[in-house]
């Protein structure tokens, strides 16, 4: 069996509805096409305080609707045929509660916010036998407030809508743009001008919106109704006053409705759903045409100009910093150098003090570990303050790339001072004054001074032997001056081996670690240079790339503009086969185009 014509095209809108993000609009139109065949669903729709239920209790002479103070249902009321009254809450879940019709409205009224979908009515009227349901609507209002939202949901189902507006005031513009899109969706559409019992001017308000309707291009007949008088003359039998309530014509509208064939309505109503479908979806991709378009133009150019900026500085900031690594590298090793030059140079002042005073053979092994310390800790410090001017030399560095610059430090190579192998200063050979050695040294200081004086008093007129108490006193005394003497320079001596040892040793170590420094720094040189050298190529590639991306994706653009005007094409193909059905009656065609 070949599916009819109009199923085609909405399913071929719907999909495109899909293709492009617009699940409401897909929704609505699947809703359309999968609508229940024998029933004619008919809403009726209006701002709040317009007469509403006041409109349905009188088509259906019964209260079925809550009216004037009473709490106006959040979903829609679906008024079907039923041989007896009854009511039914539908919750969300699907779940069904029946519930008397006299009790409806305080039921209603119990039942928390957001609790029910739909509520379902039944009563025993003619109008309703062939299988046409009322749809009574939360009265319309913020267009962002859930009860809007429920009220406009009738239109995806519907097959007629009756617009309902009191006669105290024409259409208000909120009313006419409620009409215009009511109208885009639905091709049967009634305005009931309600209250006219209590208007004077309603027929001046009646032609005024007549026409407002048409010059918006709405198809739309106004009927004025009262349901006071309808009321009235239902109590009284009286048909003139029947004729007056304006209702027979509106009863007749809507049993027209009710007999329009089924298929041909189908058709009709696919019609003008892909017709809005597509001028929606039409629209919005016209909008993403034009945004391309600007970004394919100037917004292109901004980022081409941002990206050559962006190289400029790049450039300048790699200039800047392998200079300033370059300075502070060399300010480093001057620095470092002068460090340990000037903290050994204390150290070899604190060893000529020591040693001008004290005798290394009483104070060389306290000195000797003084000395180790003094150096170990020079030799610390100082690579503790290399360690710290090497960070602070990366982050000075680092500091040249700005906000580019987002990632950690690299580790340098400083590990450790090596102090901890540093040797210990050696003894010197150091010459002792011993007893034999001061024994020996008297005898020969001694021996010249018991001569010297020997012969001065062995002299005739002092008759003296060679050997006297004179002689022999003064060769003791020439033997402890002597004594003296020698201990004198030989601890002089002994002082300068031991300055000139602790010294050797000291210059030893300046050298050594020096070198080791220097070693370090320029360690440290290499690893700050490929590091920023890296990052450096990296922005440089990152550049490049964004410059590609940009060039990429003006072609990119156009593809997608192309694609999205082809779309375009489509939609309006569409659009004008939904035209072409033939079932439009009475409506002028508005075609589309890319």
């Amino acid at each position: 069996m070949t599916a009819p014509a109009w199923l085609e095209v909405l399913n071929e809108t719907l999909d495109a509805c899909r293709t492009h993000g617009r699940a409401d609009l897909a929704e609505r139109l699947r809703r359309r096409r999968d609508a229940p065949e024998g029933q004619i669903r008919l809403g009726v729709l209006g701002f709040p305080k317009q007469g509403k239920g006041y409109l349905l209790n009188a088509v259906l002479n019964a209260p079925v609707c809550a009216v004037g103070d009473a709490p106006t249902p959040e979903v829609p009321t679906e008024i079907g045929y039923a041989p007896e009254p009854a009511a039914t809450l539908v919750g969300r879940s699907r779940e069904r509660t029946p519930v008397a019709v006299e009790r409806l409205t305080s039921e209603l009224g119990a039942r928390p916010a957001g609790t029910l979908s739909r509520v379902e009515v039944g009563v025993p009227r003619e109008l309703l036998s062939a299988g046409l349901v009322l749809v009574d609507t939360p009265p319309v209002g913020d267009p962002r407030s859930p009860r809007t939202a429920a009220a406009l949901d009738l239109l995806a189902e519907a097959d007629a809508v009756i617009l309902v507006s009191d006669a105290t005031a024409p259409l208000s513009a909120a009313e006419l743009a409620l009409a215009r899109h009511v109208r885009t969706w639905c091709p049967h559409v009634v305005l009931a001008l309600t209250k006219i019992d209590a208007s004077p001017g309603w027929r001046a308000v009646a032609e005024r919106n007549r026409g407002m309707l048409a010059e918006a291009g709405i198809d739309a007949p106004v009927l004025p109704v009262s349901a006071v008088v309808r009321e009235a003359a239902a109590k009284a039998g009286d048909a003139e006053l029947n004729a007056r309530s304006g209702f027979p014509e509106l009863l007749t509208w809507i049993a027209e409705q009710a007999a329009r064939p089924p298929e041909q309505s189908r058709a009709l109503l696919a019609a003008v759903g892909v017709r809005a479908a597509a001028a929606e979806l039409v629209e919005s991709l016209r909008d993403r045409v034009d945004a391309a378009g600007q970004d394919a133009g100037l917004g292109q150019a901004a980022l081409l100009q941002r990206a050559q900026r962006r190289a400029d500085d790049l450039r300048r900031r790699n200039t800047r910093w392998q200079n300033l690594l370059s300075d502070e590298i060399t300010d480093l090793m001057g620095d470092v150098e002068y460090d340990l030059r000037e903290r050994t140079r204390k150290i070899v002042n604190t060893i000529d003090q020591t040693f001008d005073e004290g005798d290394p053979v009483k104070v060389w092994e306290e000195f000797a570990v003084w000395l180790d310390e003094a150096l170990t800790e020079a030799v610390e410090t100082n690579y503790s303050w290399l360690a710290e001017r090497a960070q602070w030399v990366a982050q000075a560095v680092a500091a040249c790339f700005g906000a580019q610059y987002d990632q950690a430090l690299p580790d340098l190579p400083l590990d450790g001072s090596g102090a901890e192998d540093l040797d210990d200063v050696r003894r010197p050979k150091i010459e002792k004054f011993k007893i034999g050695h001061q024994a020996f040294t008297g005898l020969r200081g001694s021996y010249g001074g018991v001569l010297m004086f020997g012969l001065i008093t062995s002299l005739p007129w002092l008759g003296l032997q060679l050997i006297n108490p004179i002689s022999l006193g003064a060769g003791a005394a020439f033997a402890v001056k002597t004594i003296r003497d020698e201990g004198g320079m030989r601890l002089q001596r002994r002082q300068a081996v031991a300055k000139q040892a602790a010294q050797r040793h000291v210059d030893d170590v300046f050298l050594r670690y020096s070198k080791e420094f220097r070693d370090a720094i320029r360690g440290v040189q290499r690893r700050l240079r490929d590091h920023f050298t890296g990052l450096a190529e990296d922005l440089a590639d990152e550049l490049t790339r964004e410059r590609e991306t940009i060039m990429a994706g003006s072609a990119e653009r156009e593809r997608r503009t192309g694609h999205i005007r082809k779309e375009i094409d489509r939609l309006a193909g569409l659009h004008q086969r939904a035209g072409e059905l033939g079932t439009i009656a009475g409506r002028k065609r508005r075609e589309l185009s890319a």
